[in-house]
Parts: C-alpha cells; sequence; structure tokens
C-alpha cells in the first residue's frame, strides 16, 4: 500500500532539511506571538467587542505590508540568492518583536506590527523558492508538503508555548523568549546553509512585470482567488479566536492546547497530501482540501454543540461531534501542498521566486482582507445592543460565505480543467 512512496527523489536534500528547521523555529515565533498579543492589548474583561476592536487595529498593517512586499522579496531572491533575504528577513523580526515591550498603545503596536509583517514577507517567497530549487520534479509535492507541515507544526508548538506563556511569563518576558527564537532561526540558517548561487540574471524587479508573466499560466489564475479565500479563513481564525476565548475567561494554557489539537489534525498529514498529489495529480488533491474546510465550518457554524461547549473556564469536547471534525480537520490541510507543487510546475526556474512570491502575498492579501473584513464587521456590530454576542456570530458566518464561495470556485476549476483536457484528448486522435 505505501508502494508510491517508493521511487526516485524520496531523499529530502541536506539544504531543505535546515530550511525546514528553521522554518518551524520561525512559525513557532509567530505561533506564540498571535496568542501573547491578543493578551498583550488593552482590553475589556467584561466586553468583548473592545479587545476584538484592538486586536483588529493592530492586526491589519501586518498583513497588508507582507501583501505589497511579498513578491518584490520574491523576484529579489532570484537575482541575489534566498538565504540572504531569509535570514534578513527573520533578523528583522527578531528585532520588532523586541519593541513590542514598550509599550501596549494600540497605535504603537500597530505600526510595529507593519514592520514585523515586511520581515514575514522576506521569510516566505525565498524560502519556498528553495524548495523548488533542489526538490526533483516527481517529489515536489512532497517536499512542498514537509515546508507546510513544518509551518503548521511550528504555529502549533508556538500556539501552545504561547497559551502557557500567558499564564506563566505574561506577554513582555514572553515577547523576548520569541525574540531569541527568531534569532535562533536566522542564525539556523546563515550558519548551515550555504549562500546558493542567483537563479536569474535580470535586473530588473518589476513586481507588476513578473506578475503578468506568472498570471500566464491559466492554473494559477484559477487557483489564486481559492487560495485567497482559504489564506483569509486562515487570517480570521488566528486573529480574532485566541481574543474571542480570552474574553469568555478561558486560560491561555487552554487556548493553546485546543489550537495545538486543531493544529495536529491540520498539519499532520501535510506531506502524505503533498505526495498524493505527486501520484494522483494537483486538482483532485486541492478539491478535496476546500470540500474538508468546508465541512469544519458548517460543523462549527450549525453544529458545534454537538462538538464542544464552554463552562468553567474550560472547555468540554463531546465525541459525536468531535468525530467529523476530526475528520475533515485531516483533509484540510490537502490543499496547500498540492497549490504550492503546481504553482512550481508551471513555472520556470528563472522565476520560482517570483512564482513563489504568490503564495506570501496570498498570505498577505487573505490575511489583510480577513482583518480588514473583521474590522468592519466588529465595528458594525458595535452598533447593535449586544456586541459581545454579535461580533463573534457574524464573523463566523463571514467564514461560511467565504468557504462556500471557494467551493464553488474550486468546483468551475475542476470541471474546467477536465473538459479541456478530454478536449485534447480528442484533438489529439483526431489528428
Amino acid at each position: 500500500m505505501f508502494g508510491i512512496f517508493k521511487r526516485r527523489g524520496f531523499t529530502t536534500p541536506w539544504h531543505l532539511r535546515i530550511l525546514y528547521i528553521s522554518t518551524f523555529l520561525l512559525r513557532t515565533a509567530f505561533g506564540a506571538l498571535l496568542l501573547l498579543i491578543a493578551k498583550y492589548v488593552p482590553s475589556d474583561p467584561n466586553n468583548t467587542y473592545v479587545g476584538l476592536l484592538n486586536v483588529a487595529i493592530i492586526a491589519v498593517p501586518y498583513p497588508l505590508a507582507e501583501m505589497v512586499t511579498a513578491n518584490y522579496f520574491g523576484v529579489i531572491s532570484d537575482r541575489i540568492g534566498r538565504k540572504s533575504i531569509i535570514v534578513l528577513g527573520t533578523t528583522l523580526a527578531a528585532i520588532i518583536v523586541v519593541f513590542y515591550t514598550l509599550s501596549n498603545n494600540v497605535w504603537y503596536l500597530s505600526f510595529m506590527h507593519g514592520i514585523h509583517g515586511i520581515g514575514a514577507a522576506a521569510t516566505v517567497a525565498p524560502a519556498i523558492a528553495m524548495i523548488a530549487d533542489h526538490a526533483e520534479t516527481e517529489d515536489r509535492g512532497r517536499q512542498m508538503g514537509w515546508f507546510d507541515y513544518s509551518t503548521f507544526l511550528g504555529y502549533i508548538i508556538g500556539a501552545v508555548v504561547g497559551g502557557f506563556m500567558i499564564d506563566i511569563t505574561g506577554p513582555r518576558v514572553g515577547f523576548v523568549i520569541i525574540s531569541a527564537l527568531l534569532a535562533c532561526s536566522a542564525f539556523t540558517l546563515w550558519r548551515l546553509v550555504k549562500r546558493e548561487p542567483a537563479k536569474s540574471k535580470s535586473e530588473q524587479y518589476s513586481v507588476v512585470r513578473n506578475l503578468k508573466l506568472v498570471f500566464k499560466v491559466r492554473e494559477i489564475r484559477l487557483m489564486f482567488p481559492i487560495w485567497l479565500i482559504i489564506a483569509t479563513l486562515l487570517g480570521l481564525a488566528i486573529t480574532y479566536l485566541p481574543r474571542i476565548m480570552l474574553s469568555n475567561d478561558i486560560k491561555g494554557s487552554t487556548i493553546g492546547l485546543a489550537f495545538g489539537v486543531a493544529g495536529v489534525a491540520l498539519g499532520l498529514l501535510q506531506p502524505f497530501w503533498g505526495k498524493v498529489s505527486d501520484v494522483v495529480g494537483r486538482i483532485p488533491v486541492m478539491a478535496y482540501g476546500v470540500f474538508s474546510i468546508f465541512g469544519i465550518v458548517v460543523v462549527l457554524l450549525f453544529f458545534r454543540d454537538y462538538a464542544f461547549v464552554s463552562t468553567d473556564h474550560e472547555i468540554h469536547f463531546k465525541l459525536l461531534g468531535m468525530i467529523p471534525l476530526a475528520v475533515f480537520g485531516l483533509g484540510a490541510g490537502a490543499f496547500v501542498p498540492a497549490a504550492l507543487a503546481m504553482m512550481a510546475d508551471s513555472s520556470t526556474v528563472e522565476r520560482y521566486g517570483a512564482t513563489m512570491g504568490l503564495y506570501s502575498f496570498a498570505l498577505g492579501f487573505g490575511a489583510f482582507i480577513a482583518e480588514s473584513l473583521g474590522l468592519g464587521i466588529i465595528i458594525a456590530s458595535g452598533q447593535v445592543a449586544n456586541p459581545s454576542e454579535a461580533a463573534p456570530m457574524w464573523l463566523l458566518y463571514l467564514a461560511a460565505a467565504l468557504i462556500a464561495l471557494a467551493m464553488i470556485l474550486m468546483i468551475v476549476f475542476f470541471l474546467s480543467t477536465f473538459v479541456k483536457r478530454r478536449l485534447g484528448r480528442k484533438q489529439v486522435e483526431k489528428g
């Protein structure tokens, strides 16, 4: 049954192993930061609305900065190499996190978070481009799965660590620890990976020009809106869910463990789904991932009382509802590794950085849309009688509408590709 894994390209190159370790440390720091900021911002313990509004104001500049600069860093990495850009971005993030300790003023944190987003943009596109550089074509999906797995595993561990930091060290000490993790990530890559040669001799760094070339690929044009929606959903979850749970007097350690369990279900099979896409094709695996996310949102929206209840500052899970959530959770990680591999398949070596910049752009744009829409919804919910209850529910309805749209787009993508291939076969048979 495991014969599909015994094929050429199964060995992971040394450069990529170090990259995955560095990525894990980087995302562990980011995962912890998300929970600490939710606790650090000014809030009203009797009003969820106030805390959510402050979190939204702080959150928006980060994805905006990442969105604007992501593709540029991908293009630059084609010209001067991947390693230098990743180390620079991680170092910048480590420095900025230290500055978080100086004040919890909402506008100050908003500015610092924006600079932090630039550092994040510099780490993502070059890292994925490095994978495309070193991975064999027939093993590319699995390697993208390992990258995504190291990313999600970092978020999982980071969420657990951040939750316990809330209860044990407090946000300010936690920020210092996070800065040290980011510094370790930068040092690991700088010390253990040799500087690779440039992939492109072009002197032009035009983001618009490179985006036009990338979007000439049909698969990327059809896939990209779906990716934006998934990134938006991820942004909604990681930005607002911790603040909502804290407002319900749930302990930080409990929140961290809850995020950890969800993250394990989401990220555990990332390399597997990437390898499956190497064998059965990228689009079917992507479609399965989108349908799984849709299932999660449906359960949370209409059947959450069957899955869990929150009482006495704790979360109590119910087996009947958790079974379908676990099943959907295992499939929810299928989209990203297959989509990343498809992007690399569709690109050229000289344009890997520019192409993979779309991944970081999607994360930034999706999070920006999520946090901007969330900010609008939170402000609007403040006009109703009970904003503390209205804001979380309105955010959940937004998530349901977005994933329904993603499912429709995925169906169109799947069917149009199927029809195109059938027509292509008929033309070959006639010719």
